[in-house]
């Protein structure tokens, strides 16, 4: 059985090489073996979502990294909202704080089975129980369409946000699982356990924290830039009408 440790830009100096190792196994996973990204010289797989606002869960097992989530905001740039945003068409991207984005999930190939008790059950077991812990909605993203029938084998809930499409010669679907305690007990009684799969290391920021969005940046530089236009016309509103004013007087 797992542990899920949680990780983020707050305690990931606690994780230097279980995170080194995993970026190693992402290398190997989405490079090598799905050949979804060219090769890193460094033979680490990193992208533009590896950002602060990640959280990550590192699911060890014997000393060793063997499988893993990443959890984004959806208030924040994702892979969605930045790459896939064709593929919600029924419903829109979610840009809510309380989504979680789920992504860069990989299981070693000696920990993968057919059966509904191994290690990607147990992660899917800790994302549910972090994800319900911080009061998150809903978590997902796209995925392969062959774990939505995983999902629906758990007893969870998974709403599509448009039509699966195809890439590479794989299908794909945008679509989010519905938090609550039903389905932490479900994917629970699956494994038979009753115990926190979730270690945390450190004080953490929730992953609720009012963060300052892409959006609302470029609102905040928007209204700066409105609110410094608006002084420039001001002062040269008055200095037209002291000019005037002076050239009536015969200044």
């Amino acid at each position: 059985m797992i542990t899920a440790h949680v990780v983020n830009a707050h305690n990931k100096h606690l994780y230097e090489n279980e995170f080194d190792e995993f970026l190693r196994r992402r290398h190997d996973f989405f490079v090598h073996q799905k050949h979804w990204r060219p090769p890193s010289p460094d033979g680490r797989e990193l992208d533009q979502f590896d950002t602060d606002a990640a959280t990550y869960l590192l699911g060890i097992e014997g000393g060793r990294v063997v499988t893993s989530a990443r959890l984004i905001p959806t208030s924040e740039p994702h892979m969605v909202s930045e790459v896939f945003p064709h593929m919600c068409e029924k419903s829109g991207v979610p840009r809510r704080p309380d989504w979680a984005e789920w992504t860069r999930t990989f299981v070693v190939p000696d920990k993968r089975t057919a059966g509904l008790r191994g290690t990607l059950t147990q992660l899917c077991c800790a994302v549910m129980e972090y994800a319900l812990d911080e009061g998150l909605s809903a978590v997902g993203g796209v995925q392969e369409t062959y774990f939505m029938p995983h999902h629906g084998a758990l007893k969870w809930r998974a709403e599509p946000m448009g039509m699966a499409r195809e890439e590479n010669g794989e299908w794909y679907i945008v679509a989010y699982i519905e938090v609550n305690e039903a389905a932490l007990a479900s994917v629970r009684k699956i494994l038979g356990i009753g115990q926190s799969l979730l270690v945390r290391r450190e004080p953490q920021t929730p992953f609720l924290e009012k963060r300052k969005t892409a959006m609302e940046i470029g609102s905040s530089i928007s209204a700066l830039a409105n609110t410094s236009s608006e002084k420039r016309t001001f002062l040269q509103q008055s200095a037209s009408t002291k000019a005037d004013h002076h050239s009536i007087l015969g200044d």
